[in-house]
């Protein structure tokens, strides 16, 4: 009986073969869900196959980049894909950047306010109550919920969102040449 060819190959070139199908995955991360089960299983036994052949780091080498490999499949898609996890990215770091931003704006009232002497503030920023508080003693920030504060935020990380991940890849009627 015949050992598969992924049973010949040895530990390096295992590592070798999973690292590339690992990034693939991410080039290929919202390529759709079945067709892209079968391309990895495909290029996986592709894979084994050349590198029976001429060796694994040839085989990897001939295929060249992933991201490359990737967009020749989406290339071949109907329609453009968004990609959603792109689109995750840049809404957490805009999320992440308007907390610095408050957290920011805040310190700086403490600040001036204790260059001034000491005391107590109501500020808004982006629509979100602050009561800003800096003493000898003490300094505080203390912030309330507002429903403008909420709107301001949300819809900034989902304009980061959309722009990150490309929505208006999901309009039909675009041919993928348009």
């Amino acid at each position: 009986m015949n050992a598969s060819p992924s049973a010949r190959l040895g530990l390096t070139d295992q590592l070798r073969r999973d690292w590339y199908l690992t990034r693939f995955l991410f080039a290929m991360q919202d390529y759709p869900g079945k067709e892209y089960k079968r391309v990895r299983a495909d290029l996986r036994t592709d894979l084994d196959a050349a590198a029976a052949d001429v060796g694994m780091r040839r085989a990897l080498a001939d295929l060249g980049s992933p991201r490359h490999l990737a967009d020749g499949y989406y290339g071949a898609l109907e329609r453009e894909r968004p990609r959603y996890w792109d689109g995750a990215v840049v809404a957490a770091l805009l999320g992440t950047m308007l907390a610095y931003c408050f957290l920011s704006y805040g310190a700086g009232a403490v600040d001036t306010l204790l260059a001034q002497g000491g005391g107590t503030v109501q500020l808004h920023y982006l629509g979100a109550p602050l009561t800003v508080t800096g003493t000898e003693r003490e300094f505080g920030l203390e912030f309330k919920f507002s429903w403008l504060g909420a709107l301001v935020y949300l819809g900034t990380m989902a304009v980061g969102f959309a722009l990150g991940s490309r929505l208006w890849r999901l309009r039909t009627g675009r041919s993928a040449g348009a």
